[in-house]
């Protein structure tokens, strides 16, 4: 035989005034705990923002001629890139090139972007017999503050110098905010060494004849006041 089971109807009473259950109460406790995260009123402030560069240099005004100068090519975030430049007016033919940048390690660093222009002394990467010499001490000028940058041709005779007949870019460094950098800024110096006796500054430079040292071609270099800050 098959025995019909029939649920039993209960009737429910009225609460009574004694505490209530525990699981009340821990449901109370997680609504009040989620409302300002379900609200989004505390978003903005628990979000750590990126930092945000800035890097202004004034516009070269065409003076002196020849120079070398700097113009801000592109802001991504934290990196500012720049382009070091050439200007003249009539046709330079010169071997090599030496830079030298100042700035605070503590709030500015070099970044990995390091791209000589190969249609001015060539490409440094090909492996060919002309293919410039290029050297930097990127890592080093993040702890001292000073970036050397040195491009030089193959000096022998069959590796052809550089030809330059207006302005050109030199090549591309970029710099990285290390931190958040408050007005008025924080300074990238070109440095350009008044001594022409002295060797890794900003810097034309030629082949001399024979085991003579390159000359100087006494090319001045401005860098229009670069002044990087950053904010989040």
């Amino acid at each position: 035989m098959f025995q019909t089971w029939t649920r039993r109807r209960t009737t429910s009473t009225p609460p009574d005034s004694g505490p209530p259950p525990a699981w009340l109460c821990t449901a109370a406790l997680l609504v009040a705990l989620l409302l300002p995260a379900c609200s989004g009123s505390n978003k903005t402030e628990n979000r750590i923002k990126p930092i945000q560069a800035n890097l202004a240099i004034a516009a070269f005004p065409g003076t002196p001629d020849p120079a070398v100068f700097l113009e801000g090519a592109s802001t991504t975030g934290d990196l500012v890139t720049v382009d070091v430049k050439l200007h003249t007016t009539s046709l330079l033919t010169f071997d090599s090139l030496t830079l030298e940048f100042h700035f605070d390690p503590t709030l500015v660093q070099a970044g990995i972007q390091f791209a000589p222009n190969p249609s001015v002394l060539g490409d440094c990467n090909t492996g060919l017999f002309c293919a410039p010499l290029c050297l930097n001490n990127a890592t080093d000028a993040n702890i001292t503050g000073t970036l050397l940058i040195g491009i030089s041709r193959n000096p022998d005779p069959s590796c052809p110098p550089a030809s330059i007949g207006a302005d050109t870019t030199l090549l591309t460094l970029g710099f990285v905010a290390a931190t958040t950098i408050d007005p008025p800024g924080s300074r990238i110096v070109l440095f350009t060494n008044p001594d022409p006796l002295q060797r890794g500054d900003c810097e034309i430079l030629q082949y001399a004849a024979g085991p003579s040292p390159p000359v100087d071609l006494g090319i001045l270099c401005v860098d229009g006041n670069a002044t990087m800050t950053a904010s989040r």
